[in-house]
Order: C-alpha cells, then structure tokens, then sequence
C-alpha cells in the first residue's frame, strides 16, 4: 500500500468507526452496552495483584504530565537533530487533536464507569484521553520513523514497540475501570482520524523528508 493510501484509509477508517461509535452512544444503541461489558469481562478475567501492579504502572505512562514530559523530550532530541518539521509534526498532534478530545469528552459528558476506581480519574470517560494521547504520541513516532530510521529492523521495531505500548495503554484503562472499552476504542479511532490527517498534510508538503 502505498504512503498516501495509507494516509488516506488512516483517516477514513477512523473517522468512519469514531462517528458509528459517537452516534451509537448518542443514541443510546444496545450494542453498545452489550460490546463495553463482554470486554471489560475478558479484560477483568485477569485480574490478580500482579495484574493490578502491572496495569496502574503501564496506565501512568498515558497520564497527562508523563505524556507531556515524553512529548518534550521526543520534541528536544528531534530539535537536537536538526528535525524541525517533524518535532512540529509531533506537537501538532499531541497540541491540536489531543484539545479535539477534550472538547469533545465535554460535550459528549459520559460520566465514567461505576465500578471502583483503582486508579484517580476525574472527568468524563468519552472519548478516553489516555488512549487518545498514547496514539497520538507513539502513532507520530512511528511515522517520524518511516522517515528517518533506514534500517529495517530498527524501523519495525520502533514502530512495534510503539503499537504495543499504545495497545497495553488503552487495555490498562479498562483494567483499571475508569473507561468502558468504547471511549477506548473511540479515542484511537478519533486519534488515527487526526494522525491520517496531519500526516497527509506534512507528507503532501514534503515537511517530512527521509534523513540522508
């Protein structure tokens, strides 16, 4: 598949899956209820002391000052490299699409799951930021990784690395029970929406180029 295929099927699929999920919700549509309580049952099948540990380290990794903290540094070392347009590409979407969320969770005004919290979360619960931020920030490294890692088997990787992260993040939401599974599913749709968009746009610009 071709880069602008990708972009475009990036945006389009998730932009398609987010407004099935937000309608749905909206409308109070059973399948909805029925989706969010048999994961979050295969998601709790594992629960044990383990588990819990395991799952409130790896959530604190999407927590707004760690996410901030990430963005810095990933942003500095891109500067220090003299990557200018992707360090912009990185805080493009951690600024702009990670707002959109919010914004969004604020209209929507999903109050959380009832189930004990085992993590402190305030807030709504639609669309989850956590999941939102994750994608948007390891989802903008493996692009900016297209670009400037030859080798293929560091490319693959990173980009591995970064998928696996960002999956283990949106299930540690669920685990945790501050989120049903679809303002998880809903933050990475609306996530990869703005990463197909932003990355078409910085593409089509030629502001990401491979590093020589």
């Amino acid at each position: 598949m071709s880069r602008q295929k990708q972009q475009l099927t990036s945006m389009i699929v998730g932009f398609s899956l987010f407004m099935i999920i937000l309608v749905s919700l909206l409308n109070q549509a059973t399948w909805i209820n029925t989706f969010d309580s048999h994961i979050i049952h295969i998601v709790r099948s594992v629960a044990s002391p383990l588990t819990t540990t395991i799952a409130i380290a790896i959530t604190s990794i999407g927590n707004p000052y760690s996410m901030l903290g990430l963005t810095v540094v990933a942003t500095l070392t891109l500067l220090f490299i003299r990557q200018n347009n992707a360090a912009l590409f990185l805080l493009v979407n951690m600024a702009v699409f990670s707002s959109l969320n919010h914004i969004i969770k604020e209209w929507v005004a999903r109050p959380r799951p009832s189930a004990h919290h085992l993590v402190v979360a305030s807030g709504f619960s639609f669309p989850s930021g956590h999941s939102s931020g994750a994608l948007l920030f390891f989802g903008s490294l493996s692009i900016i990784a297209i670009y400037l890692i030859k080798s293929h088997y560091w490319r693959h990787l990173v980009i591995g690395l970064c998928l696996i992260l960002t999956l283990l993040i949106g299930i540690s939401r669920i685990y945790v029970q501050v989120h049903y599974p679809t303002d998880v599913l809903a933050g990475f749709m609306l996530a990869l929406t703005g990463l197909g968009l932003s990355w078409y746009y910085f593409d089509s610009y030629h502001l990401l180029q491979q590093k020589s």
